[in-house]
């Protein structure tokens, strides 16, 4: 496969098809003025050469032109993120087909509430959603739309998975006040029963959520079967305003369990994340109204991923002790080392407990790891059957278990895809992706002043069904275009993102195999975390032999992040390599998993920390390294060849730091 056209998709590190982005650009401008000045020609010019010669006009001119030199003049001092050596956090240079997109696209300013302030960009949205979850392997009808980002997309994840197992109760109600006395209902183990006739709360909170989704209109069409003499509208209305009645979303959780206390107890839901899951989690639950109280951390192996015994261990607690779970999450791509969860087995456990009676929803963080399932779709299609069709591309990975773990998000209810992370996309663009539509109907609100009723139901009203309002439609014309030139598969961003793993891998090679030892035979020990990482993020920590403190490590490794990170009052040239850094703390990190280690009690064994060093001090300083873009491995034998440039540049300040 040619890695010709991967040149044709960027700016370039040093602006190569600046001439391309400057006629693209121009047409799109051209093009603006040209549909401005045609819209009602015969009206009159109201910002006339009159106007335009006065001195306010030339002076306010005038000022703009100077102002935006000084904007020029402060981006300067921006981040690099275009080049090479910038290989620090999870940002990168944009796809050039999407910057030109989102120009012409700003220039009209569509706000993808609703086709009202955005007939074109809102169908783009929802082209894009649904191109998203057909590369989750989702298939049927699908709902899904464009974020901010992950934060709104994970708290949209949490509040259908809340709602979703919440509702039953609330059908179960609503029946019971209409009258309806027969609701039939599957239960995750088969058999049908009653709906109305069920009083065990913990029986109706673990209906399988399909199931769940399906009681809405099951109740609708019962109770225009119990009076087929009544107008459809007039029912449809009444069904609806006692689910508000009933519902976590008309009532609020404390009513909402206020109520439930006449008929039996139920313990606090929960819901399961992973150590290493984003921060914005804990604070979605927090604004559910759940409470962090109620977040269940489950540790981590020593790979970063989520620990599959002791996620077991907390399900079976659970279980016994019914506390309900509305939520599991598992990550593709860890915000700090790119980790991916094993989600294959986690889906297993999944059904397993779904047998045994416990049910929730599975959501899958893939804000960071989306894109790669690209590498997974072939030029037709279609998945492919093994790993080995993955690494004509990628060399070396994936893994088995990164491979089959890509392959299982078709087996989870909702997933979190930031197109402006690997979709190489500009700011703002997330998106929420459910496998089933019917979550929309839990969170429908009506805004009579954008949503008409008398308008078709199949108008893309986003805004009706998201908690965002106000978006730029900008961002959907530019992950739609840029999904037009670089399609969803291993021709387009499989072929980009395969080698920005590749990149990644081959650094991390070299740092583990060539610096590593080199290092070692000088008295300083260079720890892989992630050897071979899950994707395109690594993770090293670096210390001089003998010492078993951990502060002084800590010490060691800030020191070489200050000379490797990025300062933005230096001259831009200062910087040779620009790396990341984060930390781990003991509250996450040190928990242990089920085989009773922690996930980093043998990487600082190996580095020779003392035993009780983590729990003391309470942090480890981490080196990071996220090689988003290709230019690493494409640029092998070149002036520099940038990965072992960057090894070499390493050396150095390490040597220099222990040394000092």
């Amino acid at each position: 496969m040619s890695d010709t056209k991967l040149y044709s998709w960027f700016l370039g590190p040093k602006a190569e098809n600046a001439d391309l982005l400057e006629r693209l650009v121009l047409e799109a401008l051209r093009d603006c003025v040209f549909w401005r000045r045609n819209f009602h020609p015969e009206d009159d010019i109201l910002i006339t050469e009159k106007v335009r010669r006065r001195d306010e006009f030339q002076d306010s001119h005038a000022l703009i032109q100077q102002e935006f030199l000084s904007l020029l003049a402060n981006l300067k001092g921006d981040i690099p993120f275009y080049s090479p050596r910038y290989i620090g956090h999870m940002l990168a240079d944009q796809l050039l087909p999407a910057m030109v997109a989102y120009f012409a696209a700003m220039l009209h300013n569509p706000n993808n509430v609703s086709q009202e302030g955005s007939p074109i960009t809102s169908q783009y949205e929802l082209d894009v959603a649904d191109q998203l979850a057909r590369l989750c392997g989702y298939t049927g009808p699908t709902w899904g739309h464009l974020t901010s980002g992950g934060t709104v997309a994970n708290f949209e994840a949490l509040w259908v998975a809340r709602n979703v197992k919440l509702f039953p109760i609330a059908v179960r109600n609503a029946a019971r006040r209409l009258g309806i006395t027969a609701l039939p209902v599957t239960l995750p183990d088969g058999d049908s029963t009653n709906l109305v006739e069920i009083d065990d709360p913990w029986t109706l909170l673990n209906l399988d959520p399909d199931e769940s989704l399906l009681l809405r209109r099951g109740l609708s069409e019962a109770a225009r079967e119990q009076s087929p003499a009544r107008p459809a509208e007039q029912i449809g209305r009444e069904v609806a305003r006692h689910l508000t009645e009933c519902s976590v979303s008309g009532t609020g959780l404390h009513s909402f369990f206020h109520q439930l206390g006449e008929l039996g107890t139920v313990k606090p839901g929960v819901v399961l994340i992973p150590a290493t899951a984003h921060y914005s989690l804990p604070k979605v639950i927090e604004a559910l109204g759940i409470g962090r109280n109620q977040v269940v951390i489950v540790p981590v192996d020593a790979h970063f991923r989520m620990d599959i015994d002791s996620l077991r261990e907390r399900l079976t607690r659970c279980l016994e002790e019914r506390v309900p779970v509305y939520a599991v999450v598992a990550v593709l791509g860890t915000t700090e080392e790119g980790a991916v969860d094993q989600l294959h087995r986690i889906v297993e456990l999944r059904d397993e407990f779904r047998s045994r009676g416990l049910t929730f929803h599975l959501h899958c963080d893939g804000a960071w790891g989306g894109y790669v399932r690209t590498l997974l779709i072939d030029a037709q299609g279609q998945e492919v059957e093994t790993p080995t069709d993955i690494r004509r591309i990628t060399q070396s990975w994936p893994d088995d278990e990164t491979y089959f773990a890509y392959k299982s998000v078709q087996a989870t209810d909702s997933v979190t895809i930031d197109p402006h992370k690997l979709g190489f996309i500009p700011y703002p663009c997330g998106t929420i992706i459910f496998r089933n539509t019917h979550v929309r109907e839990l969170l429908a609100i009506d805004a009579p002043y954008i949503f008409s009723g008398e308008e078709p139901v199949d108008r893309p009203f986003i805004g009706k069904y998201i908690l965002e309002g106000s978006k730029p439609g900008a961002a959907a014309a530019a992950v739609w275009f840029a999904h037009r030139i670089v399609p969803l598969n291993q021709d387009g961003y499989g072929l980009l993102i395969g080698k920005s793993i590749q990149s990644a891998q081959e650094l991390a090679y070299w740092l583990s195999r060539e610096l590593a030892p080199e290092l070692k035979r000088a008295g300083i020990l260079l720890r892989m975390l992630t050897s071979p990482p899950d994707g395109n993020v690594l993770c090293f920590v670096v210390n001089r032999q003998g010492n078993p403190e951990l502060g002084e490590m800590n010490r060691i490794n800030q020191a070489i992040y200050d000379e490797l990170k990025f300062q933005p009052r230096s001259v831009i040239q200062r910087h040779n390599f620009i790396i990341s850094s984060t930390s781990f703390n003991f509250e996450q990190y040190g928990l242990p998993a089920a085989n009773g280690q922690a996930s980093l009690d043998q990487h600082l064994e190996t580095l020779g920390i003392a035993a009780g060093e983590f729990e003391r001090v309470g942090t480890v300083k981490i080196l990071r390294c996220t090689v988003m873009m290709p230019w690493l491995a494409l640029s092998r034998g070149g002036n520099p060849d940038y990965g072992t440039a960057f090894a070499e540049v390493l050396r150095e300040t390490i040597e220099r730091i222990i040394n000092h």
